[in-house]
């Protein structure tokens, strides 16, 4: 793997993202449902498909080589170890009311581990990326990004998406369990801001569920490499999704991951 190409592949889209939008919303954006099961909206706009079409060329004829996965077109297989993974727009639905949250989620992995991870919001004039070494916040100016060394449960404030969780109820007890535990938590509806906001310091943990690994692979090293730990509720990698705790440091991890393991 080159890591400084890699890198400054990443560090190069976000200026070709938002020009392709500027581009791009000139024109009505149409929408559909993409759920095969019709109880369930899941919207995609051609939009969405247009970024992905868009990305995956820029990747396809810098690393032909690679691996690809996306959430709106097919998997591109590759015999080496270095994959990329493209949410186009995380945050549809927010994308589709005017809302400034959306954003363009664009990871690398490396045998199965992401080491590269770029999360461009558009909307807010801002971008979130790491290096081999730290985290970057890149908008008006360059911040260092720090999580949180909160530790106190008491203190500590956590968010979440978690929309399945009010609907499904599956996971009702655990998720009060850690509301309970903590001085504050929000269902917030911010997708991948969410885990943004955590690598910034400004809350502790973030709780998810049933994600893809296009939504949370681009944000993983983001998170690590400004002090934060990212785990599946069972304390497994979390290259595959799934349900998903991002915490601000280890200490705090191993608590929220005690609260969900014995809550039924």
């Amino acid at each position: 793997m080159n890591y400084n190409k890699s890198f400054n592949l990443l560090k190069s889209l976000p200026k070709k993202l938002n020009s392709f939008l500027k581009k791009n919303s000139k024109y009505p954006f149409k929408i559909q449902n993409k759920s095969k099961n019709k109880k369930i909206y899941d919207p995609v706009t051609n939009l969405d498909k247009a970024f992905e079409r868009f990305i995956r060329q820029i990747i396809i004829k810098h690393f032909p080589e690679d691996a690809i996965l996306g959430e709106e077109f097919l998997e591109k297989y590759s015999y080496n170890d270095s994959k990329w993974y493209i949410d186009p727009i995380d945050g549809t639905r927010a994308f589709m009311v005017g809302a400034p949250t959306w954003s363009n989620l664009i990871g690398l992995s490396y045998k199965d581990k992401p080491v590269l991870g770029l999360a461009n919001f558009p909307a807010l004039n801002k971008y979130y990326i790491n290096d081999q070494k730290k985290s970057y916040l890149i908008s008006d100016k360059k911040t260092i990004l720090k999580t949180s060394k909160e530790i106190n449960l008491k203190k500590c404030r956590v968010i979440g998406h978690l929309y399945e969780v009010l609907i499904l109820n599956k996971y009702k007890k655990k998720i009060k369990r850690v509301i309970s535990s903590v001085s504050y938590f929000g269902a917030a509806t911010f997708d991948a801001l969410n885990f943004c906001l955590l690598a910034e310091g400004r809350v502790e943990a973030v709780i998810e569920t049933n994600l893809k690994p296009f939504d949370i692979v681009p944000l993983i090293s983001i998170i690590e490499k400004a002090g934060g730990v990212v785990s599946t509720w069972d304390n497994k990698s979390p290259i595959n999704g799934g349900n998903i705790l991002a915490t601000s440091n280890k200490k705090l991890h191993n608590k929220i991951l005690k609260i969900l393991k014995f809550s039924s």
